[in-house]
């Protein structure tokens, strides 16, 4: 639900969205998609790799995407987010999560 929402979100605002339940779907569609300009992960997504590890893949393979990864349970150490990642704990309000995609793709 939370992720549906988030998608209708970033899709109303212009974003197309390619949606990943796992960090292997999430690895997949990587590899598919050359264009990919941003990633948005929970820390806790099932599978192998995790949140924060797809967050470091999609960061080596396509250094000026833009990253946000959220989390109810878990916040991330320090270093343990790919350089200009944003961070946010759940819930959030989709709309302050756009706004923050927005901001990072403007700098990039």
């Amino acid at each position: 639900m939370i992720r549906m929402g988030l998608v209708d979100a970033l899709e109303e605002a212009g974003f197309r969205v390619i949606e990943a339940a796992t960090g292997a779907a999430g690895l997949y569609a990587l590899e598919k998609d050359e264009d990919l300009t941003a990633l948005l992960t929970d820390i806790e997504m099932p599978g192998t790799p995790d949140g924060l590890g797809l967050a470091q893949i999609v960061h080596e393979r396509c250094p000026e995407a833009a990253v946000i990864v959220m989390s109810g349970r878990i916040r991330p150490g320090v270093g343990m987010l790919p350089p200009n990642a944003r961070f946010f704990d759940k819930p959030y309000l989709h709309d302050e999560v756009v706004a923050a995609l927005q901001g990072l793709l403007e700098v990039k």
